[in-house]
């Protein structure tokens, strides 16, 4: 093979439908390659999804500054070093379906783990380094081997689809087409043109941060504009399930009580002073895949086009999937990456065998449940900037970087449940300020009932 065509980089052909006036892109018709690309944005964790489209415009709530954090504490401050690795670059649950994709944007999805020297262990891990519960460590690289029945791709090789510019998916039919053309007001096919693009996967990164962050990305990604919201596509009742009683779960009793620093005279949360467990929660978000996010949030995310996505896939055709809806739209987090304490109701992957928890100290294929080492305290600011205090300096610092007279700070205490663990996620992803987006309506009948009190 010549060297020009080894350096040719893999693009998936895409045919938009415009209208005439080019101010929107209508629909796209796909393949099962672009179908199962978009799909996998779903099982994408969200530490994943932050660092794989950092580069294009627009933040994701406060989840940049939450990775960032991790990013510049020093790994001492962590169990092992696995884990600031786990949490930077999570491990995808199906991860062995991504890397078969034509345009895989996830590094992690590579089929590589490692596993120790001892020909009589058959243990792995997903990073080097890790104690392998023989007393040697993992670090020889390896292929890792699809587990039993595990699929090659997301849909089957014969599906074709019609993509809204809100990434509604729809069955690829001129039954689907027209009814979408008469729902965006038009009655006349010469009023559509057609436009031929090539995808790569500088397109498909800026598409995941466009699915987050516009309620349009096919149009902005591809005529560069946004698109006025009076031409919004509808979303078709046929594609909203209902939430229903296979979305809920038992309670969580977990719970977190946390120091709320608040400005008086602004009315305003300053930051929260936690301990370690709550930062293992916190940090944790980062390993959830995006899909999973959208169930916990009842379908009701507000993260840019992700709910449309989720609820189509929900009403897909189970013919048309090569894999389990579920392990789409709901993959979960291997319960080797998952955080102990956790208020929120996360589905465990599917099981790996023999798969190592490189959180361990001692080496284990159980749960270890921690990141951070304890016991520590910590400040997390309104935008989810996380920094330790480990000194009477720190505190100091923390103090001058309030910028509030000291008589003007005040301390609350709260409890963080699974109905404010569910706030706190929504906020992360939507808001820049995610203190007060959570908390501060808590915070006002707090402060209400007080003066109600003073009064009397």
């Amino acid at each position: 093979m010549s060297t020009d065509k080894k350096n040719i980089k893999p693009t998936i052909p895409l045919k938009l439908l415009v209208d005439k006036k080019k101010t929107r892109v209508l629909a796209a018709e796909a393949t099962s390659d672009f179908v199962n690309v978009l799909l996998s944005f779903l099982t994408l964790p969200l530490g994943t999804v932050v660092r794989v489209t950092k580069n294009h415009p627009g933040s994701i709530g406060c989840m940049d500054n939450l990775y960032q954090s991790i990013e510049q504490l020093s790994a001492d401050k962590f169990c092992t070093e696995a884990c600031k690795s786990i949490l930077l670059s999570p491990r995808n649950p199906r991860a062995l379906v991504c890397k078969n994709l034509k345009l895989n944007i996830d590094d992690t999805s590579n089929g590589i783990c490692f596993s120790c020297n001892n020909r009589y262990c058959c243990r792995k891990s997903h990073y080097p380094c890790t104690k392998c519960v023989c007393g040697s460590i993992a670090n020889t690289e390896k292929s890792e081997e699809s587990q039993p029945l595990d699929p090659e791709h997301f849909v089957k090789r014969t599906t074709v689809c019609v993509i809204t510019d809100n990434l509604q998916v729809l069955p690829g039919n001129p039954i689907s087409l027209v009814q979408l053309l008469c729902n965006l007001g038009f009655s006349d096919v010469d009023q559509v043109e057609e436009l031929s693009v090539d995808v790569g996967l500088e397109e498909v990164s800026k598409l995941l941060k466009l699915s987050l962050v516009s309620k349009t990305p096919l149009t902005e990604l591809f005529l560069g504009k946004r698109k006025l919201s009076n031409i919004s596509i509808p979303v078709d009742p046929r594609n909203s399930p209902t939430p229903s009683s296979e979305n809920k779960t038992m309670p969580n009793h977990t719970e977190f009580r946390v120091k709320l620093i608040l400005s008086k005279s602004q009315n305003k949360i300053l930051s929260l002073l936690v301990r370690e467990d709550f930062i293992d929660f916190l940090f944790n978000f980062c390993t959830v895949p995006l899909g999973s996010v959208v169930k916990l949030l009842d379908l009701n995310s507000g993260v840019g086009c992700v709910d449309n996505l989720y609820r189509t896939v929900k009403c897909l055709d189970s013919e048309w999937l090569a894999i389990s809806k579920n392990e789409i739209i709901n993959a979960g987090v291997l319960k080797q990456y998952k955080c102990k304490n956790n208020p929120l109701q996360i589905r465990d992957a599917i099981n790996i065998s023999n798969l190592l928890d490189p959180r361990g100290p001692t080496g284990s294929v159980d749960c270890f449940g921690r990141f951070m080492e304890a016991p520590c305290w910590f400040v997390v600011s309104d935008k989810l900037v996380v920094t330790q205090l480990s000194s009477p300096s720190s505190s100091i610092s923390f103090l001058k970087e309030l910028n509030v007279p000291l008589n003007d700070i005040e301390e609350q205490e709260e409890t963080i449940g699974e109905t404010e663990a569910l706030a706190l996620l929504k906020a992360s992803l939507t808001s820049s300020s995610a203190l007060n987006n959570c908390f501060k309506s808590s915070i006002n009948q707090k402060l209400n009932k007080r003066q109600h009190m003073d009064d009397i």
